[in-house]
């Protein structure tokens, strides 16, 4: 169902939502209203409306609204056109870094009179030539970080507004988050058992809040300062930055983490019985250790169903858990590539500790809870790492581990497939974090041969087997679409906003985690990619704009200024002026004045970094020739000379690039493929990647991050039909077939302390 209004009539302002029940008042006039709501900040004009006396020429006001059904997204844009408004995309996004081009296409029957921008003297705003009938294409670079608007004036006078937000370049995030949550929100305190936690900061107090120093939410919400997932996302983040940007400080930190809050507190080590690596979920570790803390703390919630289940080892959680495999898995990947670097355990302590809790994730839940906690039958957060372990295991010699879990996670995607009549459920019955997994699930069986099986699992709550007699890839294909098309429902698609595009309902932690699925099928699947890249790197940029930073200038960051708040990040977005956020709504003590944020970022970072570890594993360079923008670098700059093109990679790891390239004008759906990268070091940063347009030849220079001597592996996915040759400084390298279903080849890198030059060469009969 798609509303349109008649010319002249606009919504201006909305308030009176926010909070869990949804719903608010939609304005046409809205100065009184938005007057009396003295906290937060609006950004478009509130209007008061005054009628004559009747009979007088202005003692009416005509409004207009009309209501129409569309199929399909191309539907929906066919009317907007249709109705004089604007169908609008933007590339890379909305969410836009500073050392990134964006560009913005209008396709309108409007008469345009031009493009005002907000901070005219930070802004360049340069007309391309129009792609399509009836379309215009702009070119857009800001240089002031923060909010900024552009407002077309069309139509005699009206205005249609363009929101976007400026960041730091997004390697310059990506450092900054991580070192922010070692330098400020990780807490040394050996008097207490806290220590060595992460905990939750506080961007209006600027400070990190602890048990000691508690407000009313985290004093309610204990869980959020020393585990479930607000206090689990942090460390496998940094552990995530770190594989590919070693610094030996947050290295430490994390090992510190380990050794004093981890192993034998949150975690049962591999010696406690009954369920050795067990993880334990809220309301803590402590509480959870000691049956007399936990029969106190449900008591003090008056919670009955709490207490009946005091005689279960509370390791029945299985949220908790992918979270503890992602940053053993990653801490395997820093020891291995970088030894001096890593203290705690070697790079097979952590691999082990890795399976170790993978093997628990996947048999405690079920075997303590199975009534609730149901593995099988919910997508996870950050679970699809279990994957990449059973790659690593099955390359260090531990075949029947790797075997093992992959057996575990084909259950999975075959209740998903075949037997879920509803599988987008998560925490929530249709939750955001579900999309991730549920992807990843749906690839795995489109691209993996599963066997058949009789009597797969049994489910004691329903007391039935699973049986799959007949298992075909093109099933889990017709699942990703369905996926996909319910991942849409909750994802900005057709709006002009930083706060929409690619962003689900409020920019949470969620966008980006969705959004790696978007993105990956406009890579690997999608028969017309060019919208899904649209959609998919708006999304993983959108995120990022829930972080304060900023240079000296501008005061640290838009926000919530000050040094103390540089590289600290919000939860998740407030469009309204002033609204309730739900981490306050069921704690406030009087539900008719509860506690409300002001428009922009929650100031508490709670689960966002589940968000920015699902863009690490988003961050890309994709060049590509789009049907309405041209040839263009998403996350890159891009110069174009005739069927030359050199592309400077400025996506945040500099580790992946990708093509999409149509292999003829004359036939724009058949479309050439090219994927590289690579396991550690990097493209050189400010040094182009230079292909040509028929992909007969990549060169791009390696740059040795850790400036020793080691090997590092280039890993491809090549046009079909063609062999290629790699060499490094002019020497050959050996192209060898590797097991990985999306780079099929490899090549071994040897890396001195500077740089060298890699040549991937076409060899033409």
């Amino acid at each position: 169902l798609i509303v349109t209004v008649r010319p002249g009539t606009r919504l201006e302002y909305f308030g009176g939502g926010g909070g869990r029940g949804g719903g608010g008042q939609v304005y046409i006039h809205s100065a009184l209203t938005a007057d009396n709501e003295k906290g937060g900040t609006w950004r478009q004009p509130n209007t008061f409306l005054t009628l004559g006396a009747a009979g007088a020429k202005d003692s009416q006001a005509h409004y207009g609204f009309r209501l129409q059904f569309a199929k399909t997204y191309d539907a929906m844009r066919e009317v907007l056109f249709q109705e004089g408004l604007f169908d609008i995309r933007a590339v890379p996004g909305m969410t836009v870094p500073l050392d990134l081009p964006a560009r913005f296409a209008l396709r309108t029957r409007a008469s345009i009179a031009g493009i005002e921008s907000e901070f005219p003297a930070g802004t360049k705003i340069r007309r391309l030539a129009d792609p399509q009938l009836n379309t215009r294409l702009y070119e857009v670079s800001f240089k002031k970080p923060g909010e900024n608007r552009l407002t077309i004036v069309h139509d005699g006078g009206r205005k249609t507004y363009l929101e976007y937000f400026v960041t730091e370049p997004l390697e310059t995030l990506i450092k900054k988050r991580s070192a922010f949550i070692i330098n400020r929100q990780q807490i040394h305190d050996p008097a207490n058992w806290w220590d060595g936690v992460f905990g939750p900061y506080d961007m209006k107090n600027k400070v990190v809040r602890t048990i000691k120093d508690p407000d009313i939410f985290v004093k309610r919400m204990v869980y959020n300062l020393t585990c479930d997932d607000p206090g689990l996302c942090k460390a496998p983040y940094v552990a995530e930055k770190n594989a590919s940007f070693p610094d030996e400080k947050e290295i430490q930190g994390l090992e510190y983490y380990l050794e004093h809050f981890v192993w034998g507190k949150l975690q049962r080590t591999g010696e406690e019985t009954p369920y050795p690596y067990g993880v334990y979920g809220t309301p803590n570790w402590h509480t959870d250790l000691d049956p007399a803390r936990r029969k106190a703390w449900y008591e003090s919630l008056n919670d009955a169903k709490g207490l009946a289940d005091l005689t279960k080892e509370h390791v029945w959680r299985s949220y908790d858990y992918p979270h503890v495999v992602m940053l053993y898995y990653h801490m395997y990947e820093i020891a291995k590539r970088y030894p001096p670097m890593s203290h705690y355990l070697d790079a097979s302590g952590y691999l082990d500790r890795a399976w170790q809790t993978a093997r628990a994730f996947f048999t405690y839940p079920m075997q303590i809870y199975p009534e609730y906690y149901e593995t099988y039958k919910w997508g996870l957060y950050n679970e699809l790492v279990v994957l990449k372990l059973a790659d690593a295991l099955e390359r260090e010699g531990f075949a029947d581990r790797a075997s093992w879990l992959r057996a575990e996670w084909e259950k999975k995607v075959k209740y998903f497939v075949y037997d879920d009549p509803y599988p987008f459920r998560s925490e929530y019955a249709f939750d955001r974090t579900a999309f991730e997994s549920t992807y990843a699930l749906a690839k795995y069986g489109a691209t993996h041969e599963m066997a058949p099986d009789t009597n797969l699992w049994f489910d004691p709550k329903l007391k039935k087997w699973y049986s799959h007699p007949s298992v075909k890839a093109e099933d889990s294909r017709a699942f990703m679409d369905r996926q996909l098309a319910a991942g849409l429902c909750v994802r900005g698609w057709l709006e002009a906003s930083y706060y929409q595009l690619g962003a689900d309902g409020g920019v949470s932690y969620m966008a980006a985690m969705g959004g790696w699925g978007i993105l990956d099928y406009a890579l690997d699947f999608a028969p017309k990619p060019f919208d899904w890249l649209q959609l998919g790197y708006a999304s993983y940029l959108s995120s990022w704009c829930l972080m304060n930073s900023g240079p000296a200038q501008n005061n640290y960051g838009f926000w919530f200024p000050g040094k103390e708040n540089d590289g600290a990040a919000g939860w998740q977005f407030l469009s309204a002026k002033a609204g309730s956020a739900w981490m306050y709504s069921s704690y406030s003590t009087n539900r008719f004045n509860p506690i409300l944020e002001p428009r922009g970022p929650w100031h508490y970072d709670g689960e966002i970094d589940l968000g920015f570890g699902g863009a690490l594993r988003s961050a890309a360079t994709i060049v590509t020739c789009d049907p309405v923008f041209g040839w263009f670098a998403y996350g890159g700059v891009l110069s174009a000379k005739g069927k030359n093109l050199s592309v400077i990679p400025r996506d945040g790891l500099r580790q992946r690039f990708d093509a999409i390239l149509p292999s003829s004008a004359d036939d724009p759906a058949d479309i050439r493929r090219f994927k590289m990268a690579l396991d550690r070091d990097g493209f050189a940063a400010e040094k182009p990647v230079l292909l040509d347009t028929s992909l007969d030849q990549i060169a791009f220079t390696l740059e040795n991050r850790s400036k020793d001597k080691h090997s590092a592996r280039l890993l491809l996915s090549l046009p079909a039909g063609a062999p290629y040759d790699v060499t490094q400084d002019g020497k050959r390298l050996a192209l060898n077939h590797w097991a990985d279903w999306d780079y099929p080849f490899s090549a071994e890198l040897q890396t001195g302390p500077g740089f060298s030059k890699i040549k991937i060469t076409r060899l033409h009969p």
